[in-house]
């Protein structure tokens, strides 16, 4: 092999390293470290944008391809978690924020986005579902949840509240998602293990 060809083919694989650093880098940059799932803000930029496109369509402008009119949020928040650091300690924690993580991520769509939030705290993007779809949705995970099992703290019972809001004409995104942490706040604040949606905190429920 010709010094040149060898020169070549070294740069050529060095090329291809630094590519894989940078595909590497991007991930860790939109991906938790701990549970794989999007970062918040990760979220919080792609979701504004599905967000936006909804609006153009109220205002009759083109369809983008990703968005749907209907979109609702859900804040998923495990109970008692700082209880199960305390008596379990940090590691089991971690196993039970990874398997949350999992079983939420499992339970929506490809083409809903899926965020630690922080801390306990998850949030979904459901594209193109309404209330009524999302509650189904959130009632199913939060069963689903209640059946985890974990091998190294059989004893521990994990079970996560939800908030639901949807969408609606003429009110903005952050106001969304504050509306969707508040019926969270509700779920919680009303005996946990349950789901519950903002109109029916708007409507006393």
């Amino acid at each position: 092999m010709s010094t040149d060809s060898a020169k070549q083919e070294k740069l050529q694989k060095r090329i291809l390293e630094l590519e894989a650093q940078v595909h590497d880098l991007k991930k860790d940059l939109i991906h938790d470290a701990l549970t794989g799932l999007k970062t918040r803000n990760y979220f919080e930029q792609e979701s504004k944008t599905h967000f936006d496109s909804a609006i153009s369509e109220d205002s009759g402008e083109r369809r983008a391809k990703s968005s749907l009119k209907n979109l609702s949020f859900i804040f998923f928040d495990i109970d008692h978690f700082k209880k199960i650091n305390d008596t379990y300690g940090h590691a089991a924690g971690d196993e039970v924020l990874k398997a949350v993580a999992k079983r939420i991520e499992k339970g929506v769509r490809k083409r809903d986005i899926v965020s630690r939030w922080g801390g306990e705290e998850f949030v979904v993007i459901m594209i193109g579902a309404n209330e009524k779809s999302a509650i189904a949705k959130a009632e199913s995970i939060r069963k689903g949840v209640e059946h985890l099992s974990f091998d190294n703290i059989s004893k521990i019972n994990v079970t996560i509240s939800a908030g639901i809001a949807s969408r609606e004409k003429d009110v903005a995104f952050e106001e969304t998602i504050k509306r969707a942490d508040q019926a969270l706040y509700r779920a919680k604040e009303t005996g946990r293990n349950k789901v519950v949606s903002y109109l029916e905190l708007k409507a006393g429920g």
